[in-house]
């Protein structure tokens, strides 16, 4: 039998974390500007998610402890898999409908020596989660990371979840999440759009939305641990737990409506599309989607010190978690400050300055991981306006 740690002349190892990996050599896959394109390559691998990756290991070392099952349905190389294994304690089984991604998952699980821990499958991905229901197996972890959308995925991973588990979910259709393809976004996500200054928050909000309403259809409570935007992609790690009356009470108490302004900016929550929360003649009423918080504040400290103990961590998954931490106390989406001062017809102050001055006033405030040009607080837009 052919030795599969043998690296061919059109392939490359690399690392990642604690994990080697062979791959086809990126430089053979370059766009014209000379960027490597991952969807060119044989088998997908993109180091941008790497960010991702690091935190997906550190959240479920934290939160699941020394020993857990996952199954990542959607493997590619079998990246994610194998560090789940080699970091956090982890063992299941890594999945690919793709047999050329099935023979480099086999071929990365020898050159790693976890053989004992990870199990490579060539199964579609529905297909693979629906029969594991029936298996008794609880399944403390399931990654749905596909190249697009979730929602062909997503309903087939709440079955065989454990009761406690947790479910990471990774979109990568920023467009119809953040209102640019609007037909996409009512057909995939259930959701009439409108452009707003916060597209990208509110894209994160839908997703939950919707996730957390397929789950509570099938007697599964969704609470998200973390959640964020990053480049091209938007990634959350749900805390799950099972019963109907739990799975009633989170999309009672968290899905409603956003109430947004075109004239002067203001926004606001409301469980009912009908009810008033904002100074508008023509309030322009999104949802249902996510109203209460995207991440849980008091989980993000130990998922962030566990992070820092990750060999070769990146820093900006660092940086992202200390974003989460503050933004965590504003539940108000963020305000893109450029939009605000230009509808006012105001000189735009520095963002640190704008900032500074909201503190001093007695308000939160800080920037946020959406958009560097945004700021989340709870001051009144009014009173932004009337301090400048």
């Amino acid at each position: 039998m052919q030795n599969k740690s043998i690296v061919h002349s059109f392939e490359t190892i690399i690392n990642e974390g604690k994990a080697k990996l062979i791959i086809p050599d990126p430089k053979l896959y370059r766009r014209p500007d000379g960027k490597y394109e991952p969807s060119w390559a044989p088998v997908f691998y993109n180091p941008i998610m790497k960010i991702n990756r690091d935190i997906t290991v550190t959240t479920t070392k934290t939160l699941l402890g020394k020993r857990f099952f996952f199954v990542e349905p959607l493997s590619g190389t079998g990246i994610r898999g194998i560090r789940l294994a080699l970091e956090s304690g982890g063992e299941g089984i890594i999945n690919d409908v793709d047999p050329i991604a099935y023979y480099y998952m086999r071929r990365n699980i020898v050159l790693n020596r976890v053989e004992d821990l990870v199990l490579p499958m060539n199964n579609e991905a529905n297909t693979l989660l629906n029969n594991l229901t029936f298996t008794g197996i609880p399944i403390d972890f399931i990654d749905i990371d596909p190249y697009g959308s979730p929602v062909p995925f997503i309903d087939s991973a709440f079955k065989p979840l454990a009761k406690h588990g947790l479910i990471g979910v990774t979109a990568t259709d920023t467009g119809p999440l953040t209102c640019s393809h609007r037909n996409k976004a009512l057909r995939r996500y259930w959701i009439r759009c409108y452009k707003v200054d916060f597209e990208k928050e509110l894209g994160l909000r839908i997703l939950i939305g919707n996730i957390v309403a397929r789950a509570a259809s099938q007697d599964l409570a969704l609470y998200p641990v973390l959640s964020y935007y990053h480049q091209h992609y938007y990634r959350v790690m749900f805390k799950a737990k099972r019963g109907g009356l739990e799975s009633y009470r989170v999309i009672d108490n968290c899905i409603g409506y956003i109430q947004y302004c075109p004239g002067n900016l203001e926004r606001c929550y409301s469980k009912e599309p009908g009810e008033t929360c904002i100074r508008c003649q023509k309030p322009v009423v999104l949802g249902p989607l996510w109203i209460c918080g995207l991440s849980d504040s008091d989980e993000l400290p130990s998922i962030r010190r566990a992070l820092t103990e990750i060999h070769g961590y990146d820093r900006k998954a660092l940086e992202i978690l200390d974003h989460l931490l503050m933004e965590s106390k504003i539940l108000t989406p963020y305000i893109r400050y450029d939009i605000l001062f230009g509808r006012a017809k105001k000189n735009m102050p520095k963002i640190n300055d704008l900032i500074e001055k909201l503190k001093s006033k007695g308000y939160y405030a800080t920037r946020t991981h959406f958009d560097p040009r945004g700021i989340k607080t709870d001051a009144p837009i009014e009173e932004i306006i009337n301090m400048f």
